[in-house]
């Protein structure tokens, strides 16, 4: 049911995309990547001491000049954002508290409003196409169901199995999903919602800790991969899907997103020193 043809508008070989988040490791990532395969990309981060203050990133030397516009989105006009927004093609929207440990007004003021704000804006300028992360732990209440003596076990998580979030960190991130879908069904705009793998840092600690950690793994590699794929090939609307790397222990299912964006995981790396 994937593989159906898709003829929707073509895809400009050369956008301007405007990424939240970008002094983040993802929106780090994002930022070189698609920077470095010509396409016009702008930046929006905090200013740089607040997210220096949060311990955001902080060994990346490199993070400050991914933000081309320091602002802090939750207290910004609508009006200034859609001037911010103005030309863009694609809007990939990463700035979020990703802590599920934080408190629940911060998930509404910096997840749930400000998705309701980055949408409200997109709209009315009427951008072609947002890429939204959600997170796996839509589904983290699922897992028990999945594990060595669960009535799931040996089958993989999928998008059709439902939500199951054991925090309000992962209920505003299905609100973000819901918000995607929406917008893609009244407002006839591209959305894709992805829910991301574990992106860290140090990407030897995936063999070193092994475990969750490991299972879930998204590989910079990977992270490069999956957005070239949501951002240059067609879809059918809305999408919901996972995307992590292949990693040993894997137990979500990157269905639909492997098929409907023709995009593949590297085969999984037999140590750290083979990392790309």
């Amino acid at each position: 049911m994937w593989n159906r043809l898709l003829t929707m508008n073509p895809i400009p070989s050369n956008m301007r995309v405007v990424i939240t988040g970008s002094a983040g490791l993802i929106g780090g990532i994002v930022y070189d990547h698609l920077s470095a395969m010509g396409h016009q990309v702008i930046g929006i981060d905090r200013p740089l001491q607040e997210w220096l203050a949060a311990g955001r990133n902080v060994e990346d030397e490199m993070a400050r000049k991914r933000v081309d516009c320091e602002i802090d989105l939750s207290k910004i006009s609508d009006s200034e954002l859609c001037a911010i927004l103005e030309g863009a093609d694609c809007l990939i929207h990463l700035a979020a508290d990703a802590n599920p440990s934080n408190s629940d007004s911060s998930m509404i003021r910096n997840n749930i409003e400000l998705t309701t704000t980055i949408f409200r804006c997109a709209r009315d300028i009427q951008i072609r196409r947002i890429i939204v992360a959600s997170s796996g732990l839509s589904q983290v209440g699922l897992e028990p169901l999945f594990e060595k003596g669960g009535p799931m076990h040996g089958k993989l998580i999928q998008i059709e199995d439902g939500i199951a979030p054991t925090s309000t960190y992962g209920a505003s991130k299905i609100y973000a999903e819901i918000m995607a879908e929406m917008h893609s069904r009244t407002h006839g705009i591209e959305t894709i919602a992805v829910r991301i793998g574990t992106v860290i840092p140090d990407e030897t600690e995936h063999w070193r800790r092994g475990g969750r950690l490991q299972a879930t793994a998204f590989l910079a590699e990977d992270v490069r991969r999956f957005f070239e794929a949501a951002l240059q090939n067609p879809i059918d609307g809305y999408l919901l899907t996972s995307a992590q790397s292949d990693s040993p222990g894997r137990f979500l299912d990157l269905e639909p997103g492997l098929s409907v964006l023709n995009w593949s995981p590297i085969t999984w790396p037999i140590g750290p020193e083979n990392l790309k």
